[in-house]
């Protein structure tokens, strides 16, 4: 059984927890940054000095907001070898790749009232290049204050998405807006990482909400108590979007305003709403393993396969794995790659 990496992290100080990430997952995050390097060298435009250059415009606005993810970043480049700014452009790649943005990702929030057994579950088919499949790792983060935290990322990045000790869970989708620019905001990478150590739903919401960005991204929030929201957050603000009889679903356009999307729409987001609605009161982890192994509207289906045959195998779009949080469980199910093909692997809270 294909399975993603376990990194189990708990040193004292961000910086010693970065070292320990970064040794753990050596290899993996050298090849991310290897890969990163042809990827950029193959659609050009860029070199890797100027997107270095713009990686680290970036560390002063983090300096002051998130001082301590800055010294994680800096253990994780210490710990894997490298170099402070070739683990800040792998930690500035949403950033960086968004100009053109390829359509990722699919995600939903189940509340209780739409549950079996009253359970919230957070769920996320990520959705990206097959060439990074290899380097994507899971986390458990152990923090002194007694957090813990599970979640996926690309080797070398901080945490993209998982759900913590507090209850708070969070995915993500890619954004593209018309308001979008390359100026300068707190990556993507580091809020991720910041709403993971939040103690309660609103903390989460409100750091979500009032961070600084360039660019546009979307970000689903939930929580173990039952409440979800969704926001189309963009460079001149927010849209939020409310789950409806318990559910909440989203892919890569803006629902709120459509007059701000810079992408087609897809329609991964209303196709994964129908098929939760048609088990509304059931849905549990399994039946929504089903609903992420969708195909209708291939090749922009929910569960991705590869299908653009006039490029590299390694740079086409496919599901890269698929995430169930179940908070009832205290848990997250995990699956390398399409969830149609792959297994299903349970991470519990330690």
């Amino acid at each position: 059984m294909r399975t993603f990496q376990l990194v189990v992290i708990e040193g004292a100080t961000p910086y010693e927890r970065g070292v320990q990430y970064g040794r753990q997952a050596k290899e993996k995050v050298r090849s991310g940054v290897e890969g990163y390097r042809r990827f950029f060298a193959r659609t050009g435009g860029r070199s890797w000095e100027s997107m270095a250059n713009y990686a680290l415009s970036c560390v002063p606005l983090i300096d002051d907001a998130m001082p301590e993810l800055l010294e994680e970043a800096r253990g994780i480049a210490a710990g894997a070898e490298i170099s402070f700014e070739e683990l800040m452009v792998l930690n500035c790649r949403y950033e960086i790749t968004k100009f053109p943005r390829e359509q990722e990702c699919t995600t939903c929030a189940v509340l209780p009232e739409a549950s079996r057994g009253g359970k919230t579950l957070l769920v996320k088919n990520w959705d990206f290049r097959a060439g990074i499949l290899d380097n994507i790792v899971v986390l458990h983060i152990e923090e002194p204050d007694g957090t813990r935290v599970i979640g996926l990322t690309e080797a070398g990045q901080l945490i993209r998405e998982g759900f913590n000790s507090h209850g708070v869970g969070l995915c993500n989708n890619a954004l593209q807006s018309v308001h979008d620019a390359e100026g300068t905001g707190i990556p993507v990478t580091f809020l991720r990482r910041k709403i993971f150590s939040c103690r309660s739903f609103e903390e989460a919401k409100q750091l979500l909400l009032t961070t600084k960005r360039s660019v546009s991204n979307n970000m689903l929030l939930a929580s173990k108590d039952g409440r979800a929201v969704d926001i189309e957050a963009h460079p001149n603000g927010c849209d939020i979007l409310e789950p409806t009889d318990g559910i909440l679903t989203h892919a890569n356009h803006f629902v709120a305003n459509p007059r701000r999307n810079a992408l087609e729409e897809s329609p991964r987001g209303d196709r994964l709403e129908q098929l939760l609605r048609k088990r509304r009161g059931d849905l549990d982890v399994d039946s929504i393993k089903m609903c992420m192994c969708d195909h209708e509207n291939y090749p922009k289906a929910i569960c991705r396969h590869p299908s653009e045959v006039d490029i590299p195998l390694d740079h086409r779009g496919i599901t890269v794995a698929c995430m169930i949080v179940d908070f009832g469980e205290n848990a997250a199910h995990i699956c390398q790659g399409p969830p149609c093909e792959g297994e299903f692997v349970k991470y519990s809270m330690r």
